[in-house]
């Protein structure tokens, strides 16, 4: 009888230790754009609508440097080269999943897509002259 007893503290004990309490969160982002120092990524190309043909952009036309000081470089390899690049400060809200750029005057606002390693899909919220849908990649080995 004490055998049967004490089976079943233990089942009980083992059973209950499987139910730990984990709680699932939301994928935080924060880090992606910078990986954690810097981080360069390619407009890889833009298009007017969700289901448009993605319109392609030559490698290393438009760069993208984001630190993780919150500051960002915009411009090519040759703008970099000669220090010729826009500079400014960039914020990214997770709770809303929006990227806000502030360069010189002008303000960028972002809805992130889709986000991947290896992509994101940005939709314009706000800004002049950018396309209403832009995708950066994390600049890739040229072929």
């Amino acid at each position: 009888m004490k055998s049967s007893w004490f089976f079943k503290l233990a089942l009980l004990l083992l059973l209950s230790a499987c139910i730990n309490g984990e709680q699932t969160y939301r994928a935080d982002y924060s880090y992606l754009l910078s990986g954690g120092n810097s981080k360069v990524w390619m407009l890889k190309g833009t298009h007017q609508n969700i289901d448009a043909p993605l319109q392609r952009n030559s490698w290393g036309e438009v760069l993208f440097v984001f630190y993780l000081t919150g500051e960002v470089l915009v411009g090519s390899f040759g703008d970099l080269a000669k220090g010729n690049f826009d500079k400014g400060h960039f914020s990214y809200q997770k709770n809303k999943e929006e990227l806000t750029i502030h360069i010189n005057a002008e303000k960028w606002k972002f809805k992130l897509q889709a986000v991947r390693e290896d992509k994101l899909e940005l939709q314009t919220l706000s800004g002049s002259y950018l396309a209403p849908y832009m995708q950066l990649v994390p600049l890739p080995i040229p072929n």
